[in-house]
């Protein structure tokens, strides 16, 4: 059986109906606004962006924006080979512990 009944609008599946807040694929133009946002006043509380942009993301999903995909300083493209071993060898010392090897690399 299923949850929704019959009068219920499932128009817009990326949006959810409890907050309001979008899910789903980032638009270029959220892009831009949280980019330009970020610029401006720094990545910082994450949770006021909402309020301050008019997007309609949470605090989360912005930080996770800027950190893994907007950033101007994040790499891109493959690892050099002594990128690849570096990585070996804090791996063999400090085993899963990524985000850790990541700062040294």
């Amino acid at each position: 059986m299923s949850s929704f009944s019959s009068g219920e609008d499932r128009s817009n599946d990326n949006q959810s109906s409890e907050n309001n807040l979008k899910k789903g694929p980032w638009t270029a133009e959220e892009d831009a606004i949280l980019a330009a946002y970020v610029t401006r006043h720094g990545p910082g509380n994450w949770n006021i962006v909402q309020q301050n942009t008019g997007l309609l993301r949470c605090g989360k999903s912005c930080r996770l924006r800027w950190t893994n995909h907007l950033r101007p300083d994040l790499r891109r493209g493959a690892f050099s080979k002594e990128e690849q071993n570096k990585v070996i060898q804090l791996h063999a010392l400090m085993g899963n512990k990524w985000a850790k090897m990541a700062q040294e690399v």
